[in-house]
Formats: C-alpha cells, structure tokens, sequence
C-alpha cells in the first residue's frame, strides 16, 4: 500500500509541472507577442535598428515576465490539476486508499518549493540584471550600438532637507558629478517659498554649483536670473544616488549597503525596505498556491460544482495577488512597518489556507 501511494505522490507532482512549465511557457509566449507589437515601432525607429535589435528586446524582457508571472502559473497549474483529478474521481481513489488531505497536496507543495526556491535564484541572478539593462536601453531610445552603461540617473525627484529636488538626470564623469534640467523648490510648512531653475549643476567643494540658474520668489513673483550659484544642501552625490536606487534593478548586497547608508544619513528607507523583504516574500507566494487551490479538488463530486470549486480557488490566489501589491505600495509610502508590507499577505492568506484544508479534512 505504501508503494502505491508513492507513485500515486510522483503522478500528482508530474501533473503539476507539466501543466506549469506548460502554463508558463503559455503566458510568457502570449505576453511577449503582444509586449512586442506594442514596443516594436519604438525599436525598429532607432538609426540601424534591424531583427537583432527585436531579439535584443525579446532576451531582456522575457525574465521580467517569467518572474512575474510564476506564481500565477503555479496557480492556475494547482487549480487545473486538482480539478482534472477530481473530475476524473483519482482523488476518490487516492482518498479510499487512505491518503489525507494533506498526503495528496504534498507533492503540489514540494514541487512549488522547488519552484520557490529556482525563482528566487533566476530573478537575482537573470532579471535584476536583465531590467536594469533594459532600462537604460530605453532611457536611450533603443539606440542601436549604445556605450556600456554608466552610473546615471534619470528623472529624479527627492524631497530631503526642506526640500524638493528634481533633475532630468544625474550621471557620474569619473570624479564628478553633473545633474542637468535642475529644479529645487524650497519649501516652508508644506508650500513653496522659493524656486530655483538650473540648467546643470555640479558638485564641489562639497557643494553644488548651478549654472545657468534662475529664481522665482514666491512672495513678490519676481524672477530674477543669476548665472551661477552655490546651492548649499548636506544632499551629497553618494545620498543622492543612494536615495535614486531602482530597487527592481539591484542586487540584494548593493541594495542592503544602500539602505544602510540611507539609514545613517536619516533618509527615508521606507520604500527601499520594503523591495529588499519584497524580494523574497514575491518568490514565497507561490508556497501559498496549494493552499489555495485546494478547494477546486475536494468536495462532494456529485453536487456538480466542480467548477464553481475551481473558480473559488482561483479567485483565492487573484485575491492574494490584489493584496500583495496593496500592502507593498502601503508599505512603500511608510503607511504600515515595511515587513508588515511584504509579507502579512503571505502570513494571512496561509492562514486561510491551511483553514480550507482543516475544514475539508473533516
């Protein structure tokens, strides 16, 4: 009997991953395509740009959809299996020959680990680098024959120290640093004192120095221009990029140095935070769809609602998804405590998970 209810454990577990790497492969295809014609007119506009451009864009941008779309894949693969299963009486007989609630949902559980565990890996390792990659070759209109890229900024916008600094760009020129398109308001008790419009700036002396520069009293509406100028703020380059970070475009080592150094200066490491826990709580919500889907497999097969069941737990696993990104962007914005951001969707819809499964064990 043990030996059976070892290979009924394999045929769950291959069901799985077939109907997953089958699904995934469904929605990377489709997504890609339709990506693609959006975003092929923009490529192909580029001086020189042919199909190795296209295959460019197609290489870089297929990670970012493996990596979000996984944990749906897994989903929809826990969903379809359970419900073929169950259409087709195998859990009946899987229950029959003594096997729990929880001895049949063990191999969804180990391969979604498994799954867990090469998500985390291939997003560190293939999507960090393929998005910031990506990135800046957008940043430069899909330039065909671009330079290696630099440690560049684009479209800044920082509010630090009374007050709120936005620039076009700002890149590093070996020692230097040079912002271009500079704005800086300052602000007293939420309103604008003054502006400050500048061409460029570059730091100094540990200052910035604006050129080209021009004011806007905010109380006489006078404009005055003034060439250059010293901008005194304690905003140096290193806080500057530091509080500039794309979190979805940096290793995990880098990023952790960044908040560290946001921290020591009192910047705001809210947002930052919550991307590095995020890092691993996305990854971990595939864990979660067993769980959930659980409810399409198991039930009273003659009461002829085997859809409505599968229905159900795919609407669990797109609820989790709507909840994950509410209490990231809360958790983003320092509403709630950045780990109560990343992972109290993970915690609670386990919770309820495990509660379908008691209930139907029962």
């Amino acid at each position: 009997m043990s030996y059976a209810r070892n290979i009924l454990t394999n045929y769950v577990g291959r069901m799985f991953f077939v109907r997953f790497i089958g699904l995934l492969i469904f929605f990377v295809i489709i997504l890609q395509m339709l990506d693609l014609l959006n975003r092929s007119s923009d490529i192909l506009a580029a001086e020189g740009a042919g199909t190795a451009q296209m295959l460019r864009y197609i290489s870089l941008r297929t990670p970012q959809i493996i990596s979000q779309f996984t944990p749906f894949a897994a989903l929809l693969g826990v969903v379809l299996t359970l419900a073929g299963l169950s259409h087709t009486s195998e859990i009946t007989v899987m229950r029959a020959a003594g096997m729990s609630v929880n001895r049949v949902l063990f191999p969804l559980g180990f391969v979604c680990g498994l799954i867990t565990l090469a998500h985390f890996i291939f997003h560190e390792t293939v999507t960090v680098r393929a998005s910031e990659m990506l990135d800046y070759w957008e940043v430069n209109d899909y330039a065909v024959d671009l330079p290696p890229e630099s440690d560049v900024r684009t479209d800044i916008r920082i509010n630090y120290d009374g007050e709120f600094i936005a620039a076009e760009s700002a890149a590093r020129y070996g020692d230097a640093v040079v912002l271009t398109g500079v704005t800086i308001y300052d602000m007293d008790e939420g309103l604008i004192d003054e502006a400050i419009e500048a061409r460029s700036a570059r730091f100094e002396e540990g200052a910035w120095r604006l050129f080209g520069a021009r004011g806007l009293n905010a109380l006489t509406q006078q404009v005055t221009a003034t060439g250059e100028v010293i901008w005194t703020n304690s905003l140096d380059p290193e806080l500057l990029f530091a509080m500039t970070l794309e979190p979805g475009q940096t290793s995990l080592p880098e990023l952790a140095a960044k908040i560290r150094q946001l921290n020591n200066d009192r910047a705001d490491t809210r947002g930052p935070m919550t991307q590095l826990l995020s890092r691993f709580s996305k990854p971990m919500a595939t864990l979660v769809m067993p769980l959930l889907g659980a409810i399409a497999g198991f039930g009273v097969h003659r009461q002829g609602v085997l859809l409505a069941r599968a229905v159900t737990g795919a609407a669990l696993g797109f609820g989790y998804f709507v909840a994950e990104n509410l209490a990231l962007a809360f958790g983003s914005l320092g509403v709630v405590p950045a780990i109560i951001g990343a992972f109290f969707p993970l915690a609670i819809f386990m919770v309820v998970g495990f509660s379908i499964i008691l209930a139907m064990e029962n």
